[in-house]
């Protein structure tokens, strides 16, 4: 287990998304850059595959064990492991909760108006600026893809935050010009631990 760090780069992961929301209008008319291309290209996204080669089931109405029901802005609902308690992330539809035992262990979800239809010219401009001020920054993956049937991105990034490298994957989509995400953030060394509560986060997201 990594040792706990100052409070301040704790929040550098969910910041990112709410920043994003509040900054996005602004710089989805500059492309600076084309993500790696998936399987299908970025006009025909692929289907969002979690770790072990499924399809999870998206809006899934039972909660898994160890986790409870959340709900967020734009009428979002989600889930989050038990013990962990959602608040308002500081920016515009964003909401985040922490590990009560590990303030490295974040996870975020939220929905806000989108600034634009094209999911991937937004975030991927949107990542330019990111990575221009985050320390160590490393894009793992930044792809297309659908999500119950909607238009999606998945971001998987890596970054130091003063103490230690933490990995940050995001799910963003769009549903009736609104946009969701869900993401969670842990050190790097403990995303093995971390990955089953994003998958849980997507497998159990509406809408």
């Amino acid at each position: 287990m990594a040792s706990v760090r100052s409070l301040s780069s704790r929040w550098v992961a969910w910041a990112f998304a709410a920043a994003y929301l509040v900054v996005s209008a602004a710089v989805g008319a500059v492309l600076l850059a084309m993500p790696k291309p998936d399987a299908a290209g970025a006009e025909n996204p692929t289907t969002y595959i979690s770790s072990d080669g499924s399809s999870p089931p998206v809006s899934s109405s039972t909660v898994p064990a160890g986790f409870r029901r959340a709900t967020g802005p734009a009428n979002m609902t989600t889930v989050i492991p038990d013990g962990w308690r959602a608040v308002a992330a500081g920016g515009p539809g964003a909401m985040r909760a922490v590990d009560p035992s590990d303030p490295a262990r974040v996870v975020g979800f939220g929905g806000a108006p989108a600034s634009s239809p094209d999911i991937v010219r937004v975030h991927v401009a949107y990542e330019s600026g990111f990575a221009s001020r985050t320390v160590s920054y490393r894009r793992l993956d930044l792809s297309s893809a659908t999500y119950g049937g909607h238009p999606a991105v998945e971001w998987e990034f890596q970054h130091r935050d003063g103490r230690g490298l933490q990995r940050v994957h995001a799910l963003y989509w769009l549903v009736d010009e609104v946009e969701y995400f869900v993401f969670a953030s842990a050190p790097d060394e403990d995303w093995p631990r971390m990955l089953p509560v994003y998958e849980a986060m997507v497998a159990n997201s509406r809408p």
